[in-house]
């Protein structure tokens, strides 16, 4: 059955050197397998760092081995904690121009999510623009947070007024926080276990009280880890908003409108039972979409959980493919 990973990620060889020079934050040590990207948040495993940088080639044998049909790429962490705007503008252009190279070369295999130079929001949007419009990209993936600002800042509104433009798709993923009560424990606290999940849902929600989908009602967003905390607690924030009054707020829906309109969850990286028939109860099986998080998650993992769920064909064909032609128009 064809499969189409919303989530892979990748480094581009001329940014991984470019890591290698620098001395702040993040910087990367080839002979330890090791980036880092804060106090709190690094990541050392030479699995994971000799994957993000395969050839195309490697990749696709990846892909065969475990069945997936097209790999939708995305460049990991780092270019939006680079401090100097022309920097992140040259690593932004770099990386993509790199993740159309496997399309050209492999058109049926691959596709991809523009990373964005957010340091400087005008040259942001005309790369969001020419990765649609010139390398068929299928979208920009952002990350929860830029270090010391987030997405739902409101210097960052024209981005996603521009994504809405193109009709290109978003990808909201999780990095470490950066800020407040998720900082200083380590990364326990910051990252994967429970950061990354509290950081992107906050994020994604201030999006929604904000008027983001309102002001662009053909937004499409996506949103890993199925969902994050949301399909658990969407019942709860609709009953608990009724009546309450909105301002500042702008959002003229409460939150679950928008989750049956303009967002949809993939699997990446929450391979559980329990949570998938939440989402699926919550959401709908046309809402779920495949993301492996290659390779931040072993594919053995996530193609026993995809085996484990209790599927028709048909809603089996929903998440491996149908809905994610549906949304790209494919």
């Amino acid at each position: 059955m064809r499969k189409i990973d919303f989530e892979a990620h990748c480094y581009s060889p001329g940014l991984l050197e470019y890591f290698g020079r620098r001395e702040k934050y993040p910087y990367y040590n080839a002979e330890e397998f090791k980036i880092s990207f804060s106090d709190d948040f690094s990541i050392r495993n030479e699995y994971k760092l000799t994957h993000l940088k395969e050839s195309c080639e490697e990749r696709v044998e990846v892909m065969d081995r475990f069945g997936i049909s097209v790999q939708v790429l995305s460049c990991s962490p780092g270019i939006e904690l680079i401090e100097d705007p022309e920097q992140a503008i040259a690593a932004a252009r770099d990386v993509n121009d790199w993740m159309h190279s496997f399309i050209r070369k492999y058109p049926d295999r691959f596709m991809a999510f523009a990373a964005l130079p957010m340091q400087d929001t005008d040259v942001a949007c005309a790369e969001l623009e020419r990765c649609i419009k010139e390398l068929g990209f299928a979208g920009w993936l952002t990350f929860s947070n830029y270090g010391d600002s987030h997405p739902d800042d409101d210097r960052y509104d024209a981005v996603f007024d521009k994504a809405g433009e193109l009709g290109a798709v978003i990808y909201l993923h999780p990095t470490q926080a950066c800020s407040g009560r998720l900082t200083g424990l380590g990364a326990q606290l910051a990252s994967a276990p429970f950061g990354f999940g509290m950081d992107t849902s906050t994020t994604l929600m201030r999006l929604i009280l904000k008027g983001t989908f309102d002001r662009n009602p053909g937004l499409r967003l996506l949103v890993g880890h199925l969902g994050e905390v949301f399909p658990f607690i969407l019942k709860r924030i609709a009953e608990r908003s009724k009546g309450m009054p909105r301002e500042p707020a702008v959002n003229k829906e409460l939150a679950d409108y928008y989750f049956h309109k303009n967002i949809w969850v993939t699997t990446s990286g929450q391979y559980s039972l329990d949570s998938f028939r939440c989402t699926q109860e919550v959401l709908g099986i046309n809402r779920i979409l495949i993301g492996s998080d290659f390779p931040y998650e072993f594919p053995e993992e996530g193609c026993a959980f995809e085996k484990e769920l209790p599927l028709s064909r048909t809603d089996r064909e929903k998440l491996f493919f149908r809905n994610a032609e549906a949304l790209l128009g494919l």
